[in-house]
């Protein structure tokens, strides 16, 4: 059976309730594990999106140390979800693409959750991955915790066309 991991960070719970959603869409054809990546040091949650130790992360492209490190060997494919924040990727999953390891090669699903949901918003994830030698198929720039049934179709049917 095809063995699926989705690796996602949340602040708000916007990112987690969507990789729920993929986790149920894909259970039923795939062995599925779930990691939420979490930081040593959390950020506090009195104003995320003004919170300046956020802000400073993100545009500085800091890696904040997370504790959900991971070896990819066991997966076929990663799906990785995060939080648009200011225009960028959530530092926490920089900092678990770049320590992810045995990634080379392996499929990948990549989205993001934003106040937006404009498409193009998962290209620097998607260039994010494919640095890391993944194989992205499929790039979902998705608006604050909504994923649609035909978008999780979607997902289904490509990360189970892979082999």
């Amino acid at each position: 059976m095809l063995r699926v991991l989705i690796a996602y960070y949340s602040k708000t719970g916007n990112t987690e309730t969507i990789s729920n959603a993929v986790k149920q869409a894909l259970e039923s054809n795939c062995e599925v594990d779930v990691l939420k990546i979490e930081m040593v040091k959390e950020y506090s949650d009195t104003l995320p999106h003004l919170n300046p130790r956020i802000l400073f992360d993100t545009v500085l492209n800091r890696k904040p140390r997370i504790r959900s490190l991971q070896d990819m060997n066991p997966y076929d494919v990663i799906c990785v979800g995060t939080p648009n924040w200011y225009g960028r990727i959530a530092p926490p999953v920089n900092t678990f693409i770049e320590e992810m390891t045995n990634a080379e090669g392996k499929k990948a699903i990549a989205f993001v959750s934003s106040g937006l949901g404009r498409e193009g918003m998962a290209s620097a994830l998607k260039n994010r991955l494919e640095k890391k030698s993944l194989k992205v198929l499929k790039t979902l720039s998705l608006k604050l915790g909504e994923i649609s049934e035909s978008q999780l179709t979607e997902i289904v049917e490509t990360a189970t066309t892979v082999n």
